[in-house]
């Protein structure tokens, strides 16, 4: 099973580019955008609202993995929970992206006590689970191993 999180913050009155300086932590900016900014080239879509969304240093996890890559998003949530804050965001997502190999699909987003953590910070957890082949999965985990 191969993990991918994404975290995610917005708020009508949070202004990105104000605060990209001051985030704390090694996570990756994957994008920031304002209302009227186009979410895709080819497309009139725009946002309608502020945002900004994070990557972890390891893009992806393992199950081997999975305990530690979830308590860095906690840590960089902790970490950056009062910037948010005082600058407008009122919105946190962590995007979870579950990618399997068919059949029975059993896994645990965040422990007991992490999720006290997530629920002290009001995140929303959606989740999205996606079916690979054997080959696909077997030759994605090798890759997610070496980074």
């Amino acid at each position: 099973m191969i993990y991918k999180y994404n975290f995610s913050i917005s708020g009508d009155d949070f202004y990105p580019k104000k605060n990209l300086s001051k985030i704390e932590g090694d996570f990756i900016t994957d994008s920031l955008f304002h209302p009227n900014d186009k979410k895709f080239d080819n497309r009139p879509d725009e946002y309608g609202y502020r945002g900004m969304s994070f990557w972890h240093p390891k893009k992806f996890s393992t199950e081997n993995e999975i305990l530690e890559y979830e308590k860095s998003f906690i840590n960089f949530i902790n970490k950056n929970y009062s910037l948010f804050f005082e600058n407008g965001v009122d919105n946190l997502q962590i995007f979870i992206e579950i990618y399997f190999d068919g059949g029975q699909c059993n896994f645990e987003v965040f422990d007991k006590e992490a999720l006290k953590i997530i629920s002290y910070f009001n995140v929303s957890l959606p989740i999205s689970i996606y079916v690979l082949t054997d080959k696909e999965i077997q030759k994605w985990e090798n890759e997610v191993r070496l980074e």
